[in-house]
């Protein structure tokens, strides 16, 4: 994974995305004192599934896009949704205090709704604005 050549220059912390635990899934992370839960899911075009011929999509693709929701969560649980975006590799994402980048996407159709280790990167790395 690599996230030490953002456009910007800024340094990104990696997030915990473990691409053996299948897409979709959730993860706490807490950056800069403020606790985000993660949600990153493949949207993807059934006719494009039905007629995979690939052994793996790199995203975005034509009909199919890496999606991030990122909340916050108070300390008495409760959710507040900051970022929910189709994620285009070359892009940095600002979102208050915080940028987001996720410059590798590559999905084996096995991870999706499926778990194990079948060759699946997903890089992305949070810093401060």
């Amino acid at each position: 994974m690599d996230l030490t050549t953002p456009p910007s220059g800024r340094t990104y912390t990696a997030l915990p995305i473990d691409p053996t635990k299948g897409f979709p899934q959730s993860f706490s992370f807490t950056f800069n004192t403020v606790n985000y839960l993660f949600t990153l899911y493949v949207d993807i075009e059934a006719k494009l599934l039905a007629n995979w011929t690939d052994d793996f999509l790199s995203l975005p693709g034509q009909s199919a896009f890496l999606v991030a929701r990122v909340d916050t969560t108070a300390t008495d649980g409760s959710l507040d949704t900051v970022f929910l975006r189709k994620i285009v590799p070359e892009l940095e994402y600002e979102i208050g205090n915080i940028a987001l980048y996720f410059p590798q996407q590559t999905i084996s159709p096995q991870n999706l709704n499926g778990q194990g280790e079948f060759g699946s990167i997903v890089a992305g790395g949070i810093a401060l604005r």
